[in-house]
């Protein structure tokens, strides 16, 4: 069986008669999803099957889902309670994951994939991240209290672990790295690890501390490289006040002259959100020999302004009406990268040379829909023109990887960092190798 987990003192009293459970974020391959499926309710009926509480004693339980039409929230029974059943709520079925919460003296949280015999196993845990391993079979199927002591179902409770480390990093304050000469101004970096280097480069506006998690993580495999842009978070301000200068040519410069100064030799593998994506593509034209991969986390695209233009040209105005707006009352660094993107929307040309040379690429889209799409940009419509739009930025790479998921939104290195990391994994092995494992 698994061996015992540490539980709070409070969750502790619970625990003595009722298994714990959470979920952990499990990250099976999602590659090559090009359709958008609507969000399904768990089968009704009753599931059956084992919890286990952090002390090894396995209960059986029943979840009763009501029809997606009723009002009444699911039922939740566990053997040799006293309390004959708990409330459960949210519950969802996600591609392959059973999400959902139930209530005892706290909300407990619980996330369970889905295996080929169709029985989810995975893991439970309440906000103190206390933990337990779970199985369900849906109605008219069983399974089997053995299933809990699976190694797979380990590895998610490691995964579970790591997120209590993601926590502690949200609770840090203040700078967490140092500031490196970037030609007469200096940049705030935050390098660790050793290896090939992975360089982070951040979304319009935003500073080293969005990639925390997934930092963390690669540290542990790799070199990862942090940092700020000039003028923003920490680092010092770019000596000309000129917006002019302020291209994606100049911050390729002085990234490339950060990493020299870091004494970071290349290759690199660069690692970009929104925004930077385009920074990234354009440190590559300039330094093609210097970057041995790309992962591209809702890259922006020269070619969204006009598709979305397209299919609601008056939605579009508008987005970018309030976003310069927005922009308006923001820094000069932020509203300068703002200017380039507006740009690259408006004209529908890259700011310079964007072609990608033979090399591994992966790109994570979120296919997330919110209900009441604000934009042409959120609606179904959009996304799959965006993912499109991204499908053909990889068509002419002999390795590439196209992660299109409803399973976090457009932020997945904080929402879902492991998709992040995996991708990061794989162009690496790709391009350590040089012979793809398996082309597009």
């Amino acid at each position: 069986m698994i061996q015992p987990f540490y539980v709070s003192m409070r969750f502790a009293a619970m625990v003595a008669c009722v298994a714990v459970f959470v979920l952990s974020w499990a990250v099976p391959s999602a590659r090559a999803q090009t359709a958008i499926p609507s969000g399904d309710m768990p089968e009704t009926g009753t599931w059956t099957g084992f919890m286990q509480n952090p002390g090894g004693t396995p209960f059986g339980i029943t979840i009763v889902f009501p029809d997606a039409g009723e009002s009444m929230p699911g039922v939740l029974k566990v053997e040799h309670l006293t309390q004959e059943e708990f409330r459960v709520e949210e519950a969802h079925l996600l591609e392959g994951i059973l999400s959902f919460a139930w209530w005892p003296s706290m909300r407990i949280h619980c996330q369970l994939e889905r295996e080929p015999d169709g029985v989810f196993v995975g893991v439970c845990s309440d906000d103190e991240a206390s933990m337990g391993p779970v199985t369900l079979s849906p109605p008219g199927s069983a399974t089997s209290v053995e299933r809990l002591s699976r190694e797979r179902v380990e590895q998610r409770m490691d995964r579970l672990e790591r997120q209590m480390k993601y926590r502690e990093l949200d609770m840090l304050e203040g700078p967490l790295g140092r500031k490196v000469d970037a030609g007469g101004y200096h940049l705030y970096a935050l390098d660790e690890g050793e290896g090939i280097p992975v360089v982070f480069l951040s979304d319009l506006g935003e500073s080293l501390r969005v990639w925390d998690y997934v930092h963390h993580d690669v540290q542990a495999f790799a070199r990862a490289i942090s940092y700020s842009r000039s003028s923003l978070g920490y680092s010092d301000d770019f000596p000309s006040s000129s917006e002019v200068e302020r291209t994606p040519s100049m911050l390729a410069e002085e990234l490339h002259t950060l990493l020299q100064n870091l004494e970071a030799g290349p290759p690199y593998i660069l690692a970009a959100h929104g925004l930077g994506a385009v920074f990234a593509r354009t440190f590559v034209a300039q330094y093609p020999s210097a970057v041995a991969g790309l992962v591209l986390v809702e890259p922006v695209h020269e070619g969204e302004g006009q598709r979305l233009a397209a299919i609601d040209e008056d939605s579009m105005d508008r987005y970018l009406a309030g976003k310069s707006m927005l922009y308006g009352l923001a820094s000069d660094a932020e509203r300068s990268e703002f200017g380039i993107y507006r740009n690259m929307m408006e004209t529908g040309a890259f700011p310079g040379d964007g072609a990608l040379p033979d090399i591994p690429v992966a790109v994570l889209t979120s296919l997330q829909i919110p209900e009441t799409p604000r934009w042409v940009g959120k609606t179904e419509a959009g996304v799959r023109a965006k993912a499109a739009l991204r499908e053909e930025l990889l068509d002419s790479l002999t390795w590439s990887r196209h992660v299109q998921t409803r399973r976090s939104g457009t932020w997945f290195h904080r929402e879902a960092p492991d998709f992040v990391v995996e991708a990061i994994r794989e162009v690496m092995d790709a391009a350590s190798t040089g012979v793809p494992n398996g082309t597009r």
